[in-house]
């Protein structure tokens, strides 16, 4: 998630320059309106690739007594008997998956540090302000985008009802439109789950990671999306936040998450202080 300035005079654009887990743009508001906050957008580039007889997968697909199975990564979990894939199935699937991005979507805002001016514009439609924006996180699934940041097994159970752990680069049938791709994708931006997201060491050892107790979301919270629920607290927007703290080179912990997204710029009047003698931190 390393990026890049390439930007315009005025209107600074970034871009991600290493793609290993997205792409990323960030934009900043041309000045016009003093109530506008920028925006960061994280675009995952994915392939689906739909796994059958038509098509197996070494070390995903088992055939036993001519019979072909999924084996999950998790060696603790069964496998499923699978059915083929028609134009029917794969295009739900397809439309579904491409749903997913609406849960991650314009849900968190990062606020500007008070001591971080970068992005200030002086308002141009008349108000006399000084704007601060924050910025707003956005996010993207691209199908067939390149470079390809993530490949997904997609099988299909013979059994709906079968029980299948899926994974973040393999997925059933049966996963998408709902929670499970909701948690997958959060996985795909780079969280564990939601006690290793809250600071619990044990949950974030790789031996460790998939525990039931790393599930559990701490008292007085909603049940959180990398848990078992679909709540989110501002330790979701892990991704947004590590992106804009290596584009702007400043200190991750300086830039507060926060779930209201509609929270606006901040503004001072410039005649209190002259163009030339804005506070420092504000």
């Amino acid at each position: 998630m390393h990026a890049a300035l390439i930007g315009t005079a005025g209107a600074p654009y970034y871009t991600s320059s290493s793609a290993a887990e997205c792409d990323s743009i960030l934009e900043m508001p041309d000045g016009r309106d003093y109530r506008q906050n920028g925006w960061l957008t994280v675009t995952i580039n994915y392939n689906l690739n739909f796994v059958d007889r038509h098509n197996l997968v070494p070390g995903l697909t088992v055939v036993e007594g001519g019979k072909l199975y999924a084996k999950p990564s998790d060696p603790h979990s069964p496998k499923v008997p699978l059915r083929d894939w028609d134009w029917q199935s794969r295009g739900d699937f397809v439309r579904r998956f491409a749903d997913g991005e609406k849960f991650w979507n314009y849900k968190f805002l990062l606020i500007t540090p008070r001591n971080y001016d970068a992005f200030d514009f002086t308002n141009l439609g008349g108000t006399g302000f000084r704007c601060r924006p924050n910025v707003i996180c956005l996010f993207r699934l691209k199908s067939g985008g390149s470079p390809n940041h993530l490949r997904i097994n997609a099988v299909r159970k013979e059994n709906d009802t079968d029980f299948f752990r899926s994974d973040k680069t393999t997925y059933d049938n049966t996963d998408v439109g709902n929670k499970t791709l909701w948690h997958e994708l959060g996985h795909a931006l780079d969280q564990l789950h939601i006690q290793a997201l809250v600071g619990n060491p044990t949950c974030m050892i790789d031996v460790h990671v998939n525990d039931d107790p790393c599930y559990v979301t701490p008292a007085g919270m909603a049940p959180n999306i990398m848990g078992k629920g679909t709540g989110l607290i501002p330790q979701n927007g892990k991704a947004w936040r590590e992106l804009i703290a290596k584009l702007t080179k400043t200190a991750d912990p300086s830039w507060e998450v926060s779930l209201a997204v509609n929270t606006p710029p901040r503004t001072v009047p410039i005649g209190l202080f002259g163009t030339d003698m804005m506070p420092g931190a504000w």
